[in-house]
């Protein structure tokens, strides 16, 4: 689980200055990108090493994979909604910010991300971290919004291992082959051109860059322009993510490829409510009531595993997201955080970030990992 690679020194992040500060990205002379904007609702874990004088003390300072356990187990016990959370509920409630909860360090990436009618956004807007850093310590973090999700986490965690993360992400344009509906919504009218060229564009720089690590993540339930679902067959779910995987896989023979996998399908309990936000709005004094059920309950649901399938027989290793967020159900406050954006279909900023050290030791531990724990 080690690595040949040599290990740069600790790089300190620097705090961020002003929640309404919008940080342009250094790219050019200078050798790290070590500040990163962001939204009100991340600022509580903003920088979870600081004042850590080395990348170990930094690591111990994260959760592991049992401490998230426990607090999951905790989370179950939660009654009354606690009286300050992480995001807040006025924030994450809210239609703007509440969507936005997830997105990724501002700036001209995350722009581009959001624009549903580009291609892929440049390699030198979408690079976090060292921007100086050579092949053998880049990190490309790939998909679709379950990509940009993490790009916060991943972005830290790069400038902690004084790494380069470059970032290539498209919402809503699943890490699967096939012509899909305009932003994957079932009933819109397809095909959607700029996702075509967005997975194309990232095979060309995955094979121009040839990152160690490819990180993928994506929903992966597709809506076809042909009419189909691949939530409706299982089949086609995985020969189309296969496929894709396959030539990402293909593009670039000496890196590791690694598929975020599992993300829980939420089935809300409470009929009429759309999401875990809404729900403990509605039920502040009980929060109970909102523990959110995850399809077929400790199983996966079936799309999901079609997809982790295919990534195991396009050669990637998967790390499975699902115990971070769910034991037999899924807690919609954890701690005092509370976890989910708005649309119930991601995991916040604060969220993420909490998650940290846990992603990091998940990396280490693949085979062939070119990430390695630190030992000082």
């Amino acid at each position: 689980m080690g690595t040949t690679h040599r290990r740069s020194g600790w790089t300190t992040v620097k705090a961020v200055s002003s929640l309404r500060r919008i940080v342009a990205l250094a790219l050019s002379a200078a050798t790290l990108v070590p500040v990163l904007a962001l939204s009100p609702s991340a600022l509580a874990t903003s920088d979870p090493c600081t004042g850590k004088t080395s990348k170990l003390a930094c690591l111990n300072s994260t959760v592991t994979a049992a401490q998230v356990s426990d607090r999951l187990a905790a989370s179950h016990r939660i009654v009354a909604l606690p009286s300050s959370t992480q995001p807040t509920l006025a924030y994450l409630s809210n239609t703007v910010s509440g969507m936005m909860s997830f997105y990724m360090p501002a700036g001209r990436c995350n722009n581009a991300a959001r624009s549903a009618d580009t291609g892929a956004a440049s390699v030198a807007d979408c690079t976090f971290g060292n921007s100086r850093a050579s092949a053998a310590n880049t990190i490309v973090l790939t998909g679709d919004s379950r990509a940009m999700m993490w790009a916060t986490a991943y972005a830290k965690l790069a400038t902690v291992l004084n790494w380069r993360l470059i970032v290539l992400s498209k919402p809503g344009c699943v890490a699967q082959t096939g012509a899909l509906t305009y932003l994957n919504v079932p009933g819109r009218p397809g095909p959607w051109i700029a996702c075509d060229r967005f997975r194309s564009a990232v095979i060309a720089d995955i094979a121009s860059i040839k990152p160690a690590l490819v990180v993928v993540a994506s929903n992966p339930a597709a809506s076809l322009a042909d009419g189909r679902r691949t939530s409706q067959s299982t089949s086609l779910a995985h020969d189309n993510t296969y496929d894709y995987l396959h030539q990402l896989k293909n593009a670039s023979t000496t890196s590791t490829f690694v598929a975020l996998t599992g993300f829980p399908l939420l089935v809300n309990v409470v009929a009429g409510v759309a999401n875990p936000v809404a729900c403990v709005a509605a039920h502040k004094k009980d929060v109970r009531v909102c523990d959110i059920k995850s399809n077929n309950s400790t199983n996966d649901d079936p799309t999901n595993v079609a997809v982790t399938q295919a990534a195991v027989d396009a050669g990637y290793a998967t790390i499975n997201q699902k115990p971070w967020m769910c034991n037999v159900t899924c807690p919609a406050v954890v701690d005092k955080m509370l976890p989910y954006a708005r649309d119930g279909l991601h995991v916040d900023n604060v969220y993420s970030v909490w998650l940290m050290g846990v992603m990091w030791r998940s990396l280490a531990a693949v085979s062939n990992s070119p990430i390695s724990l630190p030992t000082n």
